[in-house]
């Protein structure tokens, strides 16, 4: 499906002061500071999209110029003291022709001031979108991305609309000309499509955001669960484990801290690690399949912790982090329930009593969980059993007359 895509930066910046398209934000490679401007453009060439107009307006010379480093199609707004829907329509007037053609297929249409989306939701739009080709043609709605409850941005406009939104009087902007037309809303695991740059103090907070883009928190991660339709016992089994992380990370950093040490830790981290540890569960080596499945979603730490869940060693060299605390929480979470760490082991190993291969593997993971479980206790001055018991209720002991 041919989508291209409108970057507005034909602002004044009255409230911030600087040139939003201009501001830089640690969204380069390796995370080294690149302009808004061209953090957004690399988000959409890396999701194969391509066709990207920028209209200026205010500040036009800078802008345009950045626009030229970046290889990117400039239109300028003439009259930009109109306001955004003025440059919405100049956006979108540039792709009329190319719609008419058949070279346009859809439009995504972003401020520059909303710079920290992340490839899923783009993936999102553009899955949803196809469906929607294929089942309604040139009557597919409207695409608005959701969450918690809120509309953010990109939208995704078939460009079957642009002569409507064109028409549109202007009341109440693009929202008020979407509102005219058939639309649907997506929830997407992604609060920053609502974090936007008005004044000097979203823009710090968004610094400080950035870094964060590559991680889901618990909320983002409760989204993505429902998305994949994780099945009801494998999504009370993923909260409690994201719960015995957490906990764990609480007093690691806890104690880390007291020590005069940076807590290189991060409680929510393990949280959401813990609530996607089993995200492809019902696959083949599953905990793959959600390793694979976040890296494809441009979630490389998140990624790593999903991989490893099941089995891990850590040199003594090396500190513990959320990766460690997701892998061994998993380890006392029998369902929703905290059983002893052994009892997990014993159990396998009784499902395996004819396979001593099989078996000797299982007495080789315990014995790693083990010592992780010692590295835990060592280093958070609390055993990991007492610590997963604050949080979960003790599953009763097995029945062994039956």
């Amino acid at each position: 499906m041919n989508i291209s895509v409108v970057i507005l930066a034909a602002g004044q910046s009255l409230r911030m002061g600087r040139v939003k398209a201009l501001l830089p934000l640690p969204l380069g490679p390796s995370g080294a500071d690149c302009s808004a401007l061209e953090g957004l453009a690399r988000l959409f060439r890396g999701q194969g999209l391509t066709d990207i107009v920028v209209v200026s307006g205010y500040h036009a010379e800078a802008v345009e110029a950045e626009a030229r480093r970046l290889d990117l199609e400039t239109v300028r707004n003439p009259a930009p003291e109109r306001g955004m829907f003025s440059s919405v329509c100049t956006g979108l007037s540039a792709f009329a022709n190319r719609a008419a053609q058949g070279d346009t297929e859809a439009l995504v249409v972003t401020p520059v001031d909303v710079p920290l989306l992340r490839p899923l939701t783009l993936m999102t739009l553009q899955a949803e979108a196809e469906k929607d080709r294929a089942r309604s043609g040139s009557g597919a709605p409207v695409l608005i991305p959701l969450f918690s409850g809120r509309e953010g941005h990109p939208p995704l406009i078939p460009a079957a609309y642009i002569r409507r939104i064109l028409a549109h009087n202007g009341r109440e902007g693009l929202r008020g000309a979407l509102a005219t037309l058939p639309r649907r809303v997506l929830s997407v695991a992604d609060a920053m499509i609502l974090e936007d740059m008005d004044r000097p103090e979203d823009y710090k907070r968004l610094q400080r955001l950035a870094p964060e883009r590559g991680v889901l928190s618990p909320e983002e991660a409760w989204v993505l669960l429902r998305q994949r339709d994780v099945l009801p016992k494998i999504l009370r089994h993923s909260e409690a484990v994201g719960q015995v992380a957490a906990r764990f990370a609480e007093r690691l950093v806890a104690r880390r801290e007291a020590e005069g040490r940076p807590a290189a830790c991060d409680p929510r981290l393990a949280q959401a690690g813990g609530l996607l540890h089993d995200i492809c569960k019902g696959l083949p080596r599953h905990e793959l399949a959600g390793g694979e499945l976040l890296d494809s979603l441009g979630l490389p730490r998140m990624a790593r912790i999903v991989r490893d869940h099941l089995d891990l060693e850590l040199p003594d060299d090396m500190p513990l982090s959320e990766r460690e605390l997701v892998c061994l929480a998993d380890k006392y979470c029998a369902g929703d329930r905290l059983v002893p760490l052994e009892r997990r082991y014993e159990e396998k190993m009784r499902h395996f009593a004819d396979d001593k291969a099989v078996q000797a593997a299982i007495l080789g993971r315990m014995a790693r969980a083990q010592k992780l479980a010692e590295r835990v206790a060592r280093e958070c001055a609390c055993a990991p059993f007492a610590m997963a018991r604050e949080v979960l209720t003790p599953a009763r002991e097995p029945d062994r007359r039956a």
